[in-house]
């Protein structure tokens, strides 16, 4: 499932994402609030959540999904990469985090070992925990 409010962004990663022969894109919503309706009606394995939305952002709605649908697994994807940013998602309960800017290499790479059961930070956010 993605949740982004830029239709741009969503597009790109349905596309992308619908093209694998191994993922099934089940919804597509552009703001928290439709993400949690999303969530109980199709209980995705995976949510890609934008952190920065209106309403309700990605951080309170990743804490929600976290504590109301515990399998529900949320990747966390913004273009910030301020520890701070990334430790309010972790916190939140989201199991991976990557910088939008390293999508192309790095959104398969996550969604494959958080499927796993795996926490996932792409190597610029695993750099910031570092320093």
């Amino acid at each position: 499932m993605i949740a982004d409010d830029h239709p741009e962004v969503r597009n790109a990663w349905s596309l992308f994402l619908g093209a694998q022969k191994d993922i099934e894109v089940v919804a597509v919503c552009t703001d928290g609030d439709e993400a949690i309706k999303a969530v109980a009606t199709f209980l995705p394995d995976i949510v890609l959540m934008d952190i920065n939305m209106k309403k309700t952002s990605g951080i309170d709605t990743t804490r929600k999904i976290a504590t109301e649908y515990p399998s529900v697994k949320v990747i966390g994807l913004s273009f910030h990469s301020s520890v701070l940013y990334i430790k309010k998602m972790i916190d939140a309960g989201a199991k991976g985090y990557v910088i939008k800017h390293n999508v192309a290499e790095e959104l398969l790479p996550a969604i494959q070992q958080v499927n796993e059961g795996k926490i996932y930070l792409d190597k610029e956010a695993s750099e910031a925990f570092k320093n």
